[in-house]
């Protein structure tokens, strides 16, 4: 084991150390009153920055999410200001779009809040989304007690490893989507 390989063992574990005890803000802790794009900008910065801001990569800005209205992903902001549900939902956006076409993020919207309640929903996608975060991050963890498991994980097998399950998870859920789609396109004929 070189030196560099050391360096990725410490960066991955710190990384995975994070991503373990990461929480997204629940509907309670949104804002309920009108926030302004840049504020708006700021709080999903702030809520997705230790999972999302490892490249130094803008992962939301004022320009996508004038995009996202125009696409009609999102609704329109009330004079100028965006309330807890806009917040939310591009929430529930960056977090999909990671692994979904954009064309496809609105029905996984719809099928978020397909319950009716926005809040409780929302809560729920955010259970899910921390449940699969923390499965990862602890399985890399957990391996830091065997020092050849915690090499594997370090490793560009280990990568490609979870780059195929990323494929694999992105296959299924798209053709989830196609199904409800489908059916969707059905119910209405």
């Amino acid at each position: 084991m070189n030196h560099s390989d050391l360096g990725r063992n410490e960066k991955m574990t710190a990384f995975a150390g994070s991503v373990a005890s990461f929480r997204l803000p629940r509907w309670e802790q949104i804002p309920t009153l009108g926030l302004y794009m840049d504020q708006v900008v700021t709080v999903i910065e702030k809520a997705l920055s230790p999972v999302l801001g490892y490249n130094g990569e803008a992962f939301i800005t004022s320009s996508m999410i004038n995009n996202y209205v125009k696409l009609g992903i999102v609704g329109k902001p009330e004079k100028k200001k965006y309330s807890r549900e806009h917040i939310a939902g591009l929430i529930v956006i960056t977090v999909l779009k990671q692994s979904l076409a954009i064309g496809d993020v609105r029905l996984g919207i719809d099928t978020v809040v397909s319950g009716g309640d926005r809040g409780a929903s929302y809560d729920s996608f955010c259970d899910y989304v921390e449940r699969a975060l923390h499965t990862v991050a602890e399985g890399l963890l957990q391996s830091e007690e065997n020092a050849e498991v915690r090499f594997a994980f370090a490793s560009q097998d280990s990568m490609i490893t979870m780059a195929a399950c990323s494929f694999a998870a992105k296959i299924f859920a798209a053709k989830m989507l196609s199904v409800i789609r489908e059916d969707e396109e059905n119910t209405r004929d």
